[in-house]
């Protein structure tokens, strides 16, 4: 699987993103959880000549996870899943997985914001068409 480059820290500014520390780090880690949400699509696909809205909507994505990465400090799908519940004192936060999108924004470690703006340009449809 070969990771595209979806974005660069200039679109990331121009998207109207606060400027974070790490953003090459960042950056990269978020193009992989879009990539594997994506399913490597655009391993078959050449992402520059891609309908327009839909390029619009992964760099949106990738901008909303760098966001993300850098404000939740959860790096990794598996941080994401070991920090079911955490105490502080005599406060306890437990993060429940009820709906289908928050078991895909786990699983891929994706904020709902990336998943959604995914799913608004038409990635990650899983149903069945029935021509007759």
């Amino acid at each position: 699987m070969v990771i595209i480059a979806y974005l660069t820290q200039d679109e990331f500014k121009e998207l109207g993103f606060d400027e974070v520390e790490g953003f090459e780090k960042l950056v990269k880690r978020a193009e992989v959880s879009v990539n594997l949400f994506l399913n490597g699509f655009y391993d078959f696909v050449e992402f520059e000549k891609e309908i327009e809205h839909r390029k619009k909507a992964v760099k949106l994505a990738t901008a909303f996870q760098v966001s993300y990465l850098d404000t939740s400090g959860i790096l990794t799908a598996d941080d994401k899943q070991s920090l079911s519940s955490m105490s502080l004192g005599r406060t306890s936060v437990s993060y429940q997985n009820s709906a289908h999108s928050d078991l895909e924004s786990t699983r891929y470690n994706l904020s709902l914001d990336a998943l959604n703006i995914l799913r608004s340009a038409g990635f990650g449809y899983k149903g069945v068409s029935y021509d007759r």
